[in-house]
């Protein structure tokens, strides 16, 4: 009993001289389709029989016989992309070498939804009805697409940049234009999640910049299965340069109060500030203080002399009640006869 393939593995061959060992084998002919998501639609085949005989007057003829496999539709899966997709960073970290990371806390999952038969005899009770369940799958990406969104790249002064060593690693290949940047290679999604987190954007003028969106899509199988649309916003945070605040002070002297900036994260929305300083008291705050100080001794003292002009003006009113109380006697005479 011999079995013949054909390279491409679409056509079988059974030769062998027991008629029942050959209808046992054919029985065992199975369809096989390794794609996880394969594409619905009918599988035509063909069963073509010859038969050898020792006497080929005797040969018998049987007919071809025509047949199809139907794959069904299979679960779909959703892919969906999260992180944070609204943060702000200064005007430097977008000027310097690096840049800034646009995804630096991406995630990709990808999940389907699934009917579970009820337990026990539901089948029998009409009323009883399949529950959905939906959950998490691995498979392979194929395509990553970054979009910038409102104007063009300008080349002269922006780029999207990426690590070519990381991605030569991966066998993933990338090509990037005016409009963004687009990553292509079959690879796992944990293998796209760190690829991605190597995409930075780097400004190096941006001083009319406030602001830049960016749009990310996922998708598989050429486009079959699309993640949902990932929108990026990066505010620029513009700081005064110290050595010209120095200068309008001393040019236009004014009070200034130094204001304290805290960044905190909040729903998605990330301010980050990697590079603490100390803030040093300015000549202006220092003349605040002093004249806060001598404005409080001032009204202390008057106080304190108001008190005593009053307490004074009672005393002089209660030493004339006194007086008046006395006898005058500045007239009175007393004669003393000196016989008596």
């Amino acid at each position: 009993f011999q079995i013949h393939m054909n390279p491409s593995q679409s056509t079988l061959t059974l030769e062998g001289d027991d008629i029942d060992r050959v209808d046992k084998a054919m029985q065992h002919v199975s369809y096989l389709n390794s794609r996880q998501f394969p594409t619905p639609g009918i599988r035509r085949l063909k069963i073509t029989t010859a038969v050898k005989c020792f006497n080929e007057e005797a040969c018998v003829s049987i007919p071809s016989v025509e047949g199809y496999v139907m794959v069904l539709q299979p679960e779909e899966p959703k892919i969906s992309l999260s992180g944070i997709n609204h943060f702000a960073r200064s005007a430097s970290e977008f000027e310097s070498s690096e840049g800034v990371a646009l995804f630096p806390e991406l995630r990709i999952i990808s999940t389907i939804t699934r009917e579970v038969e009820p337990e026990g005899d539901g089948g029998e009770d009409p009323t009883v009805q399949e529950s959905l369940v939906s959950e998490e799958i691995m498979h392979n990406l194929d395509t990553c697409e970054v979009t910038v969104l409102g104007e063009e790249l300008n080349q002269e002064q922006e780029s999207l940049e990426i690590d070519m060593t990381r991605l030569q690693q991966k066998g993933i290949e990338m090509s990037s234009s005016n409009l963004g940047m687009i990553i292509t290679g079959v690879d796992t999604m944990a293998s796209y999640e760190e690829v991605l987190h190597l995409i930075r954007y780097r400004n190096w003028h941006t001083v009319s910049l406030f602001d830049r969106k960016f749009k990310l899509v996922c998708s598989e199988l050429n486009g079959r299965y699309v993640s949902n649309e990932f929108k990026v916003e990066v505010n620029v945070i513009h700081t005064a340069n110290p050595v010209e605040h120095a200068n309008h002070i001393a040019a236009q002297p004014q009070f200034v109060h130094p204001v304290h900036h805290t960044f905190v994260d909040l729903s998605g929305h990330n301010v980050a500030n990697p590079h603490p300083f100390s803030v040093v008291p300015s000549t202006a705050t220092v003349v605040i203080v002093v004249c806060v100080s001598f404005l409080v001794f001032m009204i202390i003292l008057g106080v304190f002399r108001i008190r005593a002009a009053h307490q004074r003006t009672m005393r002089d009113q209660d030493t004339g009640k006194e007086n008046e109380m006395d006898w005058d006697d500045s007239a009175l005479t007393i004669t003393v006869n000196p016989m008596e």
